[in-house]
């Protein structure tokens, strides 16, 4: 009875400690907020931001016969757009179509903030389009055309708020970079080249803002409202080219030892034996700022991961989307064999994406491929990109910053950090800026992420208004970032 009894005790007790844990989980306070702010941009930006969408900026390196004229067209077409702006701020173009716009600061021995676009899109087939998708149409408040949300309404806000200030006779308190590559959708040189260029100059960023995060309308775990996620790390990337060789033979006499069975095998086995998850410091502290905007039962568990975090990483990993945020992932995109059906070739070729969680290296992640393949197998990697650090987020006086702005623009939406699985040219700031953040102070919902890179991508006219009204904000109160 008295075993009983104590455990009895014990479950009253830990039951309490759950209890009063999920009930603490509260969503992290804004300290020192600013005011709230309603300012928007006008009906006017919406027309320079479509003007902007209807150049063809189609980059297409793995081309040599592409038409580059829309690039050749685009700075003299801002230029008209805003002449304030480029009469401000020194223009420099990075490998000949890389924009960087200097905004000098009133002290300017402070390191200056970088922010980030690209102006490339990806290609566009009208077939599949309800607009033309560089018409820029208008229809039932949003506006269609590619690049509207990936990344030209970045771009367009960003020198829209810097036209509007500039009009204001608002100088910064330290030097403004606008920088906006060419190259971005097609992994290019410009953004290295521009990091490369502050460094040779001596104006290694105190802080980089690129694309990535967003506010967004539709949360996971079932939270309701707006989410300002913002991204602290990236995930590092390579594809691996592999290659198995044989001796090959006729169809008729097959084994394991073939070059194809011996790819399907590998990939197979790596398929079936994903690497370990975890929750890194980015991730559980999302899920906690989500769970704290949801109902009881996630304060419950969210509240105590010190005891379901194991039950959260396997809940986690049972998703696509969810276990990317948890491991490296491989993804199998191409593969090559014979090209007779009744010959075994002599080799076989296969590719694998990789995104690299930040715990890990892409010496690490590629090890794990070889442990799948024998010594007569070959391998080739391509756009090799190591994780990014993790970006400050706890007490940081420029997250706290970014922070402060998006409460101000977006007062009632849960803000976190989260480690973004796609690549951004954000990766190679991240090198020399240790405060490299991903995020677009712009709501996008989620029909309208999902379209990036699709067919009728497309962003409210309202939406991209409330953006301009974020990057206003932002750089007006710069003389309150850390130094």
């Amino acid at each position: 009875m008295l075993v009983l009894a104590v455990i009895a005790a014990l479950i009253v007790v830990l039951a309490i400690v759950l209890t009063v844990n999920a009930v603490r989980l509260k969503p992290t306070p804004v300290t020192d907020p600013l005011p709230e702010s309603d300012i928007m941009g006008s009906d006017e930006a919406v027309e320079r931001f479509r003007e902007i969408l209807r150049s063809k900026t189609i980059w297409a390196a793995a081309d040599p016969h592409a038409d580059h004229s829309a690039f050749d067209e685009f700075v003299p077409k801002l230029r008209g757009l805003y002449p304030r702006v480029f009469e401000a701020c020194e223009l420099e173009m990075i490998d000949t179509y890389g924009i960087s716009l200097l905004w000098k600061g009133e002290n300017r021995e402070l390191a200056p903030i970088v922010f980030m676009a690209h102006h490339d899109v990806v290609e566009a087939d009208p077939a599949g389009w309800t607009h033309d998708p560089f018409a820029a149409d208008i229809e039932d408040g949003k506006i269609y055309a590619r690049g509207a949300v990936d990344t030209k309404c970045i771009w367009a806000a960003l020198v829209e708020a810097a036209d509007t200030l500039i009009g204001e006779g608002y100088m910064p308190p330290r030097d403004v970079y606008f920088f906006s590559s060419n190259t971005e959708e097609d992994g290019g040189d410009t953004a290295p080249h521009m990091v490369e260029h502050l460094k040779e100059i001596g104006r290694v960023p105190y802080m980089v803002l690129d694309e990535g995060g967003a506010v967004i309308d539709n949360p996971p775990l079932g939270v309701q409202g707006e989410f300002a996620a913002i991204g602290v790390a990236e995930k590092g990337i390579f594809d691996a080219y592999i290659e198995t060789s044989a001796s090959g033979g006729h169809a008729s006499t097959p084994s394991l030892g073939d070059a194809t069975a011996k790819l399907v095998s590998g990939l197979d086995d790596l398929q079936k034996n994903p690497p370990r998850a975890a929750l890194s410091a980015p991730v559980a502290a999302m899920l906690k700022e989500l769970a704290a905007r949801g109902g009881f039962g996630l304060r419950l568990v969210f509240g105590n991961l010190w005891l379901f975090r194991p039950l959260v990483v396997k809940i986690m990993k049972g998703g696509s989307e969810t276990a990317a945020m948890v491991r490296t992932t491989y993804a199998l995109t191409q593969l090559e064999g014979s090209r007779a059906h009744n010959v075994i070739p002599k080799k076989a070729k296969g590719t694998v994406n990789v995104r690299i969680d930040p715990s890990e290296s892409v010496a690490v992640a590629l090890d794990r491929i070889k442990e799948r393949f024998d010594d007569q197998t070959t391998y080739e990697l391509d756009e090799v990109c190591e994780p990014s650090p993790v970006s400050p987020f706890e007490g940081d006086p420029a997250f706290d910053y970014l922070r402060r702005v998006v409460h101000s623009v977006y007062p009632e939406a849960g803000i976190a950090p989260y480690v973004q699985t796609s690549c951004s040219d954000a990766r190679h700031f991240a090198r020399v800026c240790p405060r490299t953040y991903r995020f677009a102070g712009i709501l996008f919902r989620g029909d309208q992420r999902m379209r990036i890179h699709g067919q009728d991508e497309n962003l409210d006219v309202d939406a991209y208004k409330r953006g301009v009204g974020f990057y206003i904000e932002f750089i007006r109160h710069l003389d309150m970032l850390g130094k």
